[in-house]
């Protein structure tokens, strides 16, 4: 076959690197989009929750401060006769609040600290949060509404205030400026036309950062805010009120069931991406340009060395082998590199089969090792190990005088998730278990698998002192059962063609502990001590810790 010039060969080369440059440029621009929108997935959720986090303080501020008025013996009267001058007191001192207020459970309002418009009384008993504290006496939040006694937007938050028999006998409540209701996030870094704030339950706006549509008390009738309350804890992109189109993030604000949102908008979310995208396209072409000047040189350096480069090949042939030809090119070249890669790949040959061999041995001896000693689900000590880390354990406890402890763990519910999702899943769960019971205690420390759901852990070195050292076992022993209980989620393989799904598995543990000291008790009786003690946590309906002679 007539070989191609070097020429040839090296445009084709760069069209060869060309092709993977190009599908590169692609995917890092696929993947700049995905990270642009993952980033400002989860920077508006830290902004929703700092949100929550800043309004909800001041709820709960809020909702103190009324329950200890409502504590006080002249408010506990709730007669208009008596006021008590806290009130007062209380709006001086918190001027963002706009009122204080108290009212029987009629609904005529008792004592006000604004004083109540042309001396005469007032009766709140139709108002929407009053009707819900009569349905349920408790602490709450209304919606936004007009203030009856001072004519501004605010938020009620009443609390029940009861007699000395804990009778309900009246309600205390604070209208609340819905200016405080102001996050204070910080929302520099938000492009313009950015919107937060928060909904109530119902779809009615709460607080927003900017209205200037008036829509605060209201049920906006736009997409973005049904969708706001339909989703409630997530992302999406929806048209607003004022015709942009956002990127939301939402979250549901506890308590108070609102929702705090954060929208900014969808075309400042890609601009930047689109950017770097544009620069990535230009450095591509900028670079295929290159190459193909490169190859251009290339092409005009190479000719008139290439019988230099032949004889030299030659006697790479003839003894020295660190070196490589590519196989393709002109006549020249082609000759070299069949001459120089067949000596190269016999040596090669031998040197990898020879290479395989030792880490093939290396290989069985290992898994030797690791099937005397390792657990071969959990790469945990087995109860061969087990029993040497004991010896060596209560050696030390010997020679130092301290407290040690063995803890049996049983899984509690184990045997349903395994017989109700088989095997796999069940070993998933145990694989997780152990690398939890790793991090649950120090590296000195001893976590061992020794059959089915069944877990032993040894903590050495604990203390000189009994009573200490019990507290110290304790503390790890809860930390154990804390941390298992915590929701496994395991990847559940479908049947042949389905796609895997996610299982959460909320479980618990039996753990019980015996401590030991030196060689007061042999190693097969401690195991059984320990074990005994884990039995009784069971009996006692499994999720505990109980202490061996406890």
């Amino acid at each position: 076959m007539r070989s191609t010039s070097i020429r040839t060969q090296l445009l084709l080369l760069v069209l060869a690197m060309s092709v993977p440059l190009c599908a590169l440029v692609a995917a890092g621009i696929y993947l700049d989009m995905q990270a642009t929108i993952a980033h400002t997935k989860s920077s508006l959720r830290t902004l929703a929750y700092t949100m929550i986090r800043n309004t909800g303080a001041t709820v709960a501020s809020a909702h103190n401060s009324l329950h200890r008025l409502a504590a006080r013996p002249l408010v506990k009267l709730v007669d208009g006769g008596h006021c008590d001058p806290a009130l007062q007191d209380f709006l001086t001192m918190n001027p963002a609040y706009a009122n204080v207020a108290y009212a029987r459970l009629d609904g005529e309002v008792a004592c006000s600290a604004v004083p109540l418009p042309n001396g005469r009384g007032r009766n709140i008993a139709a108002t929407p949060w009053f009707q819900a504290f009569l349905r349920e006496p408790r602490a709450l939040v209304g919606l936004p509404h007009r203030g009856l006694i001072t004519g501004k937007w605010v938020s009620v938050i009443g609390a029940p205030i009861r007699n000395e028999q804990q009778e309900v006998v009246g309600a205390i409540y604070l209208p609340l400026d819905l200016s405080v209701l102001d996050p204070h996030i910080p929302d520099a870094g938000l492009p313009p036309d950015s919107r937060y704030g928060f909904f109530a339950a119902d779809g009615t706006m709460i607080w927003r950062n900017l209205d200037p549509e008036g829509v605060i008390g209201s049920k906006p009738n736009a997409e973005a805010a049904r969708r706001i309350v339909a989703v409630r804890d997530g992302e999406f992109e929806s048209l607003a009120i004022d015709g942009v189109v956002r990127y939301f993030s939402v979250v549901p604000m506890p308590d108070t069931g609102w929702i705090a949102f954060v929208g900014v908008p969808a075309s400042a979310v890609y601009l930047a991406a689109k950017q770097r995208a544009m620069l990535s396209m230009l450095a591509a072409l900028t670079v295929m340009g290159l190459l193909a000047v490169l190859a251009a040189w290339l092409a005009h350096r190479i000719i008139r060395p290439i019988t230099q480069l032949e004889q030299a090949a030659r006697r790479v042939h003839d003894g020295d082998f660190g070196a490589r030809a590519a196989s393709a090119g002109p006549g020249e070249i082609a000759r070299v590199a069949q001459a120089f890669n067949g000596m190269a790949d016999h040596i090669q040959a031998s040197t990898r089969q020879l290479e395989a061999e030792v880490a093939e041995r290396r290989e069985m001896e290992e898994q030797v090792r690791q099937m005397a000693f390792r657990d071969a689900l959990t790469q945990l000590p087995n109860r061969r190990l087990l029993h040497d880390r004991l010896s060596q354990a209560m050696a030390a406890s010997k020679r130092s005088a301290c407290y040690g402890a063995l803890m049996y763990l049983d899984l509690d519910h184990f045997k349903p998730l395994n017989d109700r999702y088989g095997h796999a899943v069940g070993d998933l769960l145990l694989v997780d278990a152990a690398r939890r019971l790793l991090a649950c205690v120090r590296e000195v420390d001893t976590v061992a698998r020794i059959g089915g759901d069944e877990f032993v852990v040894m903590v050495g070195e604990l203390g000189e002192e009994a009573t200490a050292s019990t507290a110290q076992a304790e503390a790890i022993a809860q930390k154990i059962r804390h941390a298992l209980a915590e929701p496994f989620r395991l990847r559940e393989q479908r049947e042949e063609g389905g796609a895997p799904s996610m299982l959460e598995h909320v479980g618990s543990v039996s753990i019980g502990v015996v401590m030991f000291r030196d060689h007061e008790t042999q190693q097969d009786e401690l195991i059984k001590q320990a074990d005994a003690a884990m039995y009784q946590a069971k009996a006692a309906g499994g999720n505990r810790v109980c202490f061996f002679g406890a």
